[in-house]
């Protein structure tokens, strides 16, 4: 009996390195695998999301505007992306919206840039904070200077290649408008992101 403990365990040494042995061996050496994570330093990330969005004056009701927009960013480092961008608009509601040709509620395109810090980039899901300057590019109030937006999202990582994000952001103009109004903006969007 006592011969046969020891026996047992040199056995069961074999089996446990043999196992090791062959899952080393039986993934093919050639295959490509990446982590399933948001993104690391030179990382990029090209996106597609829609977005809606709704200005507040205090003269007049506004419209809802939706959008499509696309957007490039690069993780600088660890934590930090660069993020930048195009968005379509058009617009629904809102009064006298037929006759809003410039300022916010018009169908337009806008430009975008800003800074983005991930919490938590190297897992499969992360928080962001980051702070946007938004531009009107056509269709602009003569007045408008554009807006600073804070945003807040999350991002999880679907695949290796595509993570789903959410983000909600709250801005102000930097100018008032020709009405002499400060417009302030509230954003939603959901989208996907694909990592380069």
């Amino acid at each position: 009996m006592r011969m046969f403990v020891p026996a047992i365990a040199a056995l069961s040494m074999m089996l446990v390195c043999a196992g090791r042995a062959q899952a080393q061996t039986s993934t093919p050496q050639n295959e490509d695998l990446q982590p399933r994570i948001i993104g690391s330093k030179g990382t990029m990330l090209v996106g597609m999301s829609g977005n809606f969005d709704e200005s507040f004056s205090s003269a007049e009701r506004l419209p809802i505007n939706y959008s499509v927009q696309v957007d490039v960013g690069r993780f600088l480092s660890d934590t930090f992306v660069l993020r930048g961008g195009l968005r379509g608009t058009g617009s629904v509601g809102g009064e006298d919206s037929e006759n809003l040709p410039t300022g916010s509620g018009a169908a337009a395109l806008h430009g975008f840039l800003g800074l983005h810090h991930y919490l938590t980039p190297r897992s499969l899901i992360s928080m962001y904070t980051g702070a946007e300057y938004w531009a009107q590019l056509t269709q602009r109030d003569s007045r408008d200077a554009g807006s600073i937006v804070g945003t807040f999202g999350v991002q999880a990582a679907l695949s290796s290649r595509a993570s789903m994000f959410v983000e909600t952001g709250y801005g102000v103009g930097l100018r008032k408008n020709s009405d002499d109004v400060r417009v302030t903006r509230i954003v939603g969007q959901v989208g996907v992101r694909l990592r380069f």
